[in-house]
């Protein structure tokens, strides 16, 4: 008999070299990933649109529609945390001045929950038109969370990466949507 093979392969080795011959067939649709390149041009942050993209892709979104979706879907998803995350810094902060920026922006995360929260409803029902103006909505309250540490004695902004990524998320649900607009 002779050995094809002439070491042992790991039980999971063989495994993962098996799911290697069927990945070709579970990658992204090359329409879908020109789609998800041209949102992410239109974008300050290339790489993190990129990332966020393909990270929450399912192997039935096609389209730019689909892509639309998957935007307003992820920014809803961490607007609804972000503003767990911002209360529950409130209600741990002893500190009055910074616990009410907190407020500020825990509450600023509400707006753009119910933007994005209009905009699924919006979408879902075909008027692009006022989901476009309900995710230009969610992107002033982000500013007005940021600009409120700004008014506090040397104060660092806790929700800083959280607010940046909301922001990202804004401009990525917008840009999805240019390409739907008339």
């Amino acid at each position: 008999m002779k050995v094809i093979f002439p070491f042992l392969v790991p039980p999971m080795a063989a495994l993962l070299l098996s799911w290697s011959f069927f990945l070709p067939a579970l990658s992204v649709h090359p329409e879908t990933e020109r789609l998800i390149q041209e949102i992410c041009r239109r974008v300050d942050n290339f790489q993190f649109c990129n990332t966020t993209m393909n990270a929450n892709l399912r192997a039935d979104f096609e389209g730019i529609d689909d892509l639309a979706q998957l935007a307003i879907l992820v920014a809803l998803d961490n607007a609804t945390r972000s503003k767990g995350h911002a209360e529950e810094l409130a209600r741990q902060e002893t500190d009055k001045d910074l616990k009410f920026c907190l407020v500020i922006c825990s509450n600023a995360y509400g707006v753009v929950n119910d933007s994005f929260t209009a905009a699924k409803t919006q979408f879902d029902g075909g008027d692009i038109a006022a989901v476009n103006e309900s995710e230009k909505k969610a992107a002033q309250p982000i500013k007005d969370c940021d600009f409120s540490f700004t008014r506090t004695a040397t104060r660092e902004n806790p929700l800083l990466e959280t607010n940046r990524q909301m922001s990202d998320l804004i401009q990525i649900a917008l840009s999805a949507l240019q390409n739907l607009l008339p």
